[in-house]
């Protein structure tokens, strides 16, 4: 039985990281590659008031919108951007 989940990333997602500075990539990618076990490991990680199955994940000034399908085992990163810019 593997705990791993799959996941997938959006085009905008992978776009938004593309345009992001060498250091902030390999730290997203890092924590990224960290969510394929969630919820298992901790990470810094709050589900968004309102939606369902949807969370964030903070790195530094950055967040990460993703969904969690615990069922299917799959996280889906919606989003990659700075705070002031994520939400709206």
């Amino acid at each position: 039985m593997s705990y791993e989940n799959r996941i997938l990333i959006s085009r905008k997602a992978l776009k938004e990281l593309e345009d992001l500075g060498e250091d902030e990539r390999k730290l997203i990618k890092d924590r990224i590659s960290k969510l394929a076990f969630f919820p298992l490991i901790h990470l810094d990680v709050k589900k968004l008031r309102g939606y369902e199955g949807i969370y964030r994940m903070r790195v530094g000034g950055y967040r990460i919108i993703f969904e969690y399908e615990k069922e299917e085992k799959t996280i889906k990163i919606l989003k990659i951007g700075k705070r002031e810019n994520i939400y709206g």
